[in-house]
């Protein structure tokens, strides 16, 4: 596995903070659950005097109930509750589907009011409306930021009251692949950082042409690109293992399970890996946990080593490198656990199967000590409060029990009926718990309860442990920002920071020198600044910050400053594509197409390719709003099929639909929420010209969108146009394919609009 590892690091912060915070959360914490395992990163609360019971019908114990649902977990800070969910919009109604979307949503935490919402399209995406809102929220009591990741790869940064602080397109900007399914991994926060993993094909050295999952560190207060990680395989499938910090045999670590079947540690200042175990065929979900020592994880695919499907593991963390053969303490293998994170109280490791049960193991040795059920299927994660677990199963099943060595009593059984009545409400999120009082995320709700009677204790929290003293010794120097995008006259300033092998910080240093690769086209450093010049072309590439003789690379792309773009290929060797796309290596390849041998870009068929069929690149960056995008497309026939293939502004597809004989306008694949299509039949083999364009009129978005056979004059008349009421007022400029058969795209064309 170690050679497979490829990690790539960049990172600067505030260590004030990181002193705050070095050896875990500060004690005035204990009552917010920020992270969505709570303020310990492992589903324990320190809180007493929570409710043993509770009931949906006579409302006892039940403080307050809002008609707003999810999927994911809540989070609770400064007595506010946030969730990231989709909307309300029934999207089987056409007239309610135009308005679906993702929100955040902001409630008192006492009253259960709302304080505020924001409500953002879904775009550029798979993933239909029921699994919007996968990913749970996470906040940073330094400054009480709160942080969404929405399945259209937007990663945002608010104030408490609603305020976009900062926001990241990671698609966009940095190639996320949108799985069909909707898992979205979970932030989390770690000193200065707040770190968010998913799938990505990049450019440059991470162009791929397989994706790897990348955990991604930005600056919690700047949205500052800090460090980029990569520490395994060829991912195996999508996941949505949420990575937690602990400090582990004097190192601080950050853990998490990893799309190609393995779990890895990395130094969580640093993203350097320090050891892997790999475990399962497919991608890791479950989100493991630690004591100090080991760290505990299961999954319910193939194991890499045996015929039995799913394991529960004890490893020992303390280990360095490939520890696949040697990092295993126990294993209990049959036990298909593939979801839920996984806990551990008091020498006792409960775990939450696929069907529904709760198992208790003894930490030491692995042996069963019981087994409880909760219901037939289990996706919410078990917490731990003043005693009892708190614990929820898919059908509506809420349970509060209390577990010892020797069995597993129910305190109290609740069974939720859908809000419509029909059937039971589901559940997939798990509880949170702060300042006397438990929230509960079902699809059709969100419960608080607690005794209005009760005095809200916090009992004291375990010394977490200590990290070894720093060295002076410097192992590692990053730089920052890691990764940039500029346009003409940008500047942007580099610093570097220092660590020692540990991962621990030593210092901040100012670059000696910076020297620019020869792809950045001779663009000279200052000091240690870049200003990007005015260019007729696009450049991306590497620079080195250099301090004695220590070095740290970044990556920089800078945008074409005419006000128009253009690319006809011709020239273009075999594998080149524009050095500033996102996605397009491998995916896109120039090739000489018809008698003449023009170089076109080819997107090569299901029959030839392996993957997806539907690719996204993007050539430009997301802030760009009011242009134009124009390319010639030619679909080929190939057993009967033929591809779809399109053009992007705005975050909107222009479609031209081979199979179906049509055209579309969409933004979001897995429903046609623009209602607009409309017949088009397109030859094989021949040339057509594609045209679109955006205009924003108040929250409006006017989409347009034009087709004609290339050789004939542009129509005047605009072929299709659609409003969406909600409109996305910028986004990347892209091309779009679902690639059935061979397909190409040439001469294409960004004009900014006048």
């Amino acid at each position: 596995v170690v050679s497979m590892i490829k990690t790539c690091v960049a990172y600067a912060g505030l260590i004030c903070v990181g002193l705050l915070f070095a050896a875990g959360p500060v004690e005035g914490l204990a009552d917010d659950w920020a992270h969505w395992r709570g303020p310990e990163q492992n589903g324990i609360s320190r809180e007493l005097n929570l409710p043993n019971d509770w009931s949906f019908d006579t409302k006892e114990n039940v403080l307050w109930i809002s008609d707003i649902g999810g999927r994911s977990t809540p989070i609770v800070l400064n007595d506010r509750v946030y969730l990231n969910c989709r909307t309300e919009h029934d999207v089987n109604v056409p007239e309610e589907l135009v308005h679906a979307g993702e929100q955040v949503v902001c409630w008192d935490a006492k009253t259960g009011e709302i304080i505020w919402k924001d409500v953002f399209n879904v775009f550029q995406t798979d993933i239909p409306a029921p699994r919007v809102g996968w990913a749970a929220m996470c906040g940073d009591a330094e400054t009480g930021f709160v942080y969404v990741h929405s399945v259209s790869g937007l990663f945002r940064c608010y104030n408490s009251d609603g305020d976009i602080m900062w926001e990241r397109s990671l698609l966009e900007e940095y190639g996320k692949i949108s799985g069909y399914g909707g898992r979205t991994q979970t932030p989390i926060i770690d000193e200065d950082r707040v770190i968010v993993s998913f799938l990505a094909a990049n450019w440059g050295d991470t162009k791929g042409p397989a994706p790897l999952h990348y955990y991604y560190a930005f600056d919690k207060r700047s949205g500052e690109l800090l460090w980029v990680s990569a520490p395994g395989g060829a991912p195996q499938d999508t996941n949505y293992s949420v990575p937690f910090v602990d400090v582990i045999d004097g190192q601080r670590l950050l853990i998490g399970g990893n799309s190609d079947g393995g779990i890895y540690a990395m130094q969580a200042r640093t993203g350097k890996m320090v050891w892997g175990y790999r475990m399962s065929l497919r991608g890791l979900n479950t989100t493991a946990v630690s004591d100090g020592k080991h760290v505990y994880i299961s999954h319910g695919e193939d194991n890499i080593d045996n015929n039995e499907f799913g394991s529960v593991r004890c490893i020992d963390a303390t280990k360095q490198g490939d520890i696949t053969d040697n990092g295993t303490i126990w294993r209990v293998d049959g036990i298909k656990a593939g979801y839920t994170a996984l806990l551990v109280h008091d020498g006792i490791l409960f775990v939450t199967t696929d069907t529904g049960k709760l198992f208790a193991f003894d930490t030491e040795t692995g042996d069963e000590l019981w087994r409880y059920s909760l219901g037939t299927v289990g996706k919410g994660s078990p917490v731990w409060a003043d005693g009892k677990i708190y614990v929820m199963e898919v059908n509506g099943n809420i349970h509060i029990l209390k577990p010892s060595r020797e069995g597993c009593q129910s305190l109290s059984h609740v069974e939720l009926e859908a809000a419509g009545g029909n059937g039971d409400d589901e559940i997939y999120a798990s509880p949170a718990v702060s300042n006397g009082r438990v929230f509960f995320v079902t699809r059709d709700r969100t419960i608080c309860i607690g005794s209005a009677d009760a005095e809200a204790k916090v009992e004291g929290r375990p010394e977490p442990d200590a990290e070894v003293k720093a060295s002076s010794d410097i192992a590692t120097v990053l730089i920052t920002p890691y990764e940039v995008a500029l346009s003409n006259g940008d500047e942007v300033e580099y610093s570097l920071r220092a660590y020692d092998v540990n991962g621990r910080f030593i210092k901040s240093m100012e670059p000696e020198k910076i020297t620019v690769s020869d792809e950045l086209g001779g663009i000279e450093a200052d000091g240690n600044t870049i200003t990007a010049p005015p260019l007729d072309t696009d450049l991306a590439g590497n620079l080195i910050g250099v301090s004695g003789d220590h070095e740290a690379l970044a990556r920089v792309r800078i945008f074409n400053s005419q006000p128009q773009w253009t690319w006809d290929f011709e020239g273009y060797k075999p594998m080149q594509v524009p050095p500033t796309w996102l996605r397009a290596f491998a995916k896109i390849k120039p090739e000489p197409v018809g008698d003449n041998g023009n170089i076109a870009m080819k997107i090569s068929g299901l029959g030839s390719s392996r993957g997806r069929p539907s690719h996204m690149v993007w050539m430009g960056p997301p802030h760009m709003s009011d242009y134009t995008v124009q390319a010639d497309v030619m679909l080929t026939e190939q057993k009967r099929r033929l591809a779809s293939i399109g053009i992007t502004s705005n975050r909107y597809n222009f479609i031209l639909k081979g199979n179906n004989g049509a055209l579309e306008i969409q933004s979001w694949a897995a429903h046609l929420r623009l209602g607009s299509r409309q017949s088009f039949r397109a030859d094989p083999d021949v040339w057509y010209t594609m045209k679109t364009t955006t205009r924003i009129e108040g929250n409006e978005a006017h989409v347009f969108g034009k087709i004609w056979k290339r050789d004939d004059p542009e129509p005047e008349e605009w072929t299709i146009q659609v409003v969406d009421p909600r409109g996305n007022k910028h986004g990347s400029p892209g091309l779009y394919t679902y690639a059935l058969a061979d397909c190409y795209f040439d001469n294409i064309v960004v004009t900014q609009n006048k």
